[in-house]
């Protein structure tokens, strides 16, 4: 089973265990690959996986995946500190004739390292109907889908939000793309965020305009308020405030701050 592009390697494995109806530690384990660190029932949800060269090939050679696509597809492969640009086929082939054994070593992020919860649909078209269920080093605007118009929120636990009843979105999502083609567009994206949200979270200006979005939003949404515990104010506030969070960061590219003390 092929990769999502970006997606994390816990969930591949995970994905690729599924078919084989096994857990995610049972599927290295059956193919000579010792699994360190974390674990738990569902570690595709909740950690990350790293593989070494040989575990890396191990798993190439089951799931008939060229080495070079996982590379492409798989953002969190290898370690940071293991990530090297000459890793290729040759040298990894190189690698486990030397060694044999593979290691995946597992680790659970933080909670601003998880990925992305990826858009269900588009998931079931890569997957041929196998799963909806997918993580994702997504960038920032590819977390809304443009051709399904939702978004899935953070969390252990996936939550579909349909933002059918936002087509201003639209008009967003191309925005957002032109930004990130100007230098340091992550670095002013990351910043009007924090800014937004807090002026959303003390109510603090547009305080009808987001409250208008945030109804329009639950309109379309039949579970808005069976949230997991948390306030629907809270769960729909990345899709409430993107509008003016990446006119904002637009604004700072456009004007640098002459002191240099913003990005």
């Amino acid at each position: 089973m092929a990769p999502l592009p970006h997606e994390s390697t816990a969930s591949w494995v995970g994905r690729d265990a599924a078919t084989y109806r096994q857990s995610v530690p049972e599927l290295p384990d059956g193919i000579g690959i010792t699994t360190t660190g974390t674990r738990g029932a569902d570690d595709r949800d909740t950690t990350e996986i790293h593989l070494d060269d040989a575990a890396w090939h191990r798993l190439a050679v089951l799931t008939r995946v060229p080495h070079h696509h996982l590379a492409r597809a798989l953002p969190h492969l290898a370690r940071p500190r293991d990530r090297n640009p000459a890793r290729t086929p040759d040298t990894v082939g190189a690698t486990v004739g030397a060694t044999g054994a593979g290691i995946a070593s597992s680790h659970r992020p933080s909670p601003y390292e998880q990925p992305s919860w990826a858009c269900p649909w588009c998931t079931l078209r890569h997957t041929r109907g196998a799963t909806a269920r997918a993580r994702a080093y997504l960038p920032t605007h590819r977390v809304w889908c443009p051709r399904h118009a939702c978004r899935s929120t953070d969390g252990p636990r996936p939550r579909l939000l349909d933002t059918r009843g936002l087509p201003e979105l639209a008009d967003v999502y191309k925005s957002h793309r032109r930004l990130l083609r100007r230098p340091n567009a992550n670095n002013a994206y990351t910043w009007a965020q924090a800014i937004v949200t807090r002026r959303y979270d003390h109510e603090l200006y547009l305080t009808g305009r987001w409250r208008a979005r945030g109804h329009r939003l639950g309109a379309f949404d039949r579970d808005h308020t069976a949230t997991d515990g948390s306030s629907w104010a809270l769960t729909a506030r990345p899709v409430i405030v993107h509008p003016e969070t990446v006119t904002l960061a637009r604004a700072y590219r456009r004007h640098p701050d002459p002191t240099g003390t913003r990005p």
